[in-house]
């Protein structure tokens, strides 16, 4: 006699019927169901612990690599600080011989202030470090040169035009026209500046031509410091001296203004060598 199999009836009632619904099904059934789930859930209990520790195992190998290229670049930049470091010292001691001889003040504690805070933050110090090897060059050029004529010292333009000159909105070299919105050669340094601000001679020397033009450079003043050395001003508003006459360094020489093809005021400034454009940021000897 066959074996009759054991089944599991359940019944479902539908909302609105007396009469429900069954279905049987088989307890083998259920049972290999049941089995199953038991077999994937002790899967899981067993694999997922290896598995996480061998993640985590990676991920520490990964963070040591990590920590051992962070240390390697964190001492390539102690060092590369520690060189920018000393070549800040010798030119500021290198400063410090100009000011005397070019009968400026010898006071660099706002320097010193200034480069600590750099050397704290490590700001600045690797993109300027090709820079100061540069300025030091100059400055030592310009040291042998004051020490065999110190008359010569008070012409070179070493001062800087405007009081306000920490706001340089276009350095030497290339900027951008706010007129035809092109980027174009800039021979000079812009400073920010307010109507009627005064501007000053940066060295000794004699005005040579005071020019008052629509667009362009607008109302721009030279002074020429020696046969080799000229300085530039413009955008001007107004200038207070008189071609041919000598001017003092120090002195003020003009009002900063607007003038020409600028839509806000500033000061445009140029050292020229030979009648050629050099970065007046390399001959600037005070802060």
């Amino acid at each position: 006699m066959k074996k009759k199999r054991k089944k599991l009836q359940i019944y479902v009632y539908s909302k609105g019927t007396d009469k429900p619904e069954s279905y049987s099904i088989p307890v083998r059934v259920i049972g290999g169901w049941l089995f199953g789930l038991m077999i994937i859930i002790l899967g899981f209990a067993f694999w997922l612990p290896n598995n996480m520790i061998n993640l985590k195992n990676f991920r520490v190998f990964e963070i040591a690599k990590e920590q051992k290229a962070m240390q390697l670049t964190a001492n390539k930049l102690e060092k590369q600080i520690s060189e920018a470091n000393s070549q800040i010292k010798n030119g500021r001691n290198l400063r410090e011989k100009i000011n005397q001889l070019a009968g400026l003040p010898a006071d660099t504690t706002d320097i010193e202030k200034k480069s600590a805070v750099k050397n704290r933050k490590g700001i600045r110090i690797l993109a300027d470090l090709e820079r100061i090897k540069k300025s030091q060059e100059t400055f030592k050029r310009f040291r042998d040169s004051l020490l065999k004529n110190e008359f010569y010292s008070k012409n070179l333009p070493l001062l800087h035009p405007v009081k306000q000159h920490q706001n340089i909105t276009n350095r030497f070299g290339r900027a951008q026209d706010p007129i035809i919105r092109r980027e174009l050669p800039h021979r000079g340094l812009d400073f920010a500046v307010s109507e009627g601000d005064t501007v000053i001679a940066t060295g000794d020397g004699l005005v040579e031509n005071i020019m008052n033009q629509r667009f362009g450079f607008g109302t721009t003043l030279e002074i020429q410091h020696s046969p080799r050395i000229k300085t530039v001003y413009s955008h001007l508003q107004s200038i207070l001296v008189q071609a041919g006459k000598p001017v003092k360094k120090g002195q003020p020489v003009a009002l900063a203004g607007k003038s020409g093809s600028v839509l806000w005021p500033v000061l445009h400034y140029e050292v020229r060598f030979d009648n050629q454009p050099i970065n007046p940021e390399d001959y600037f000897i005070t802060r």
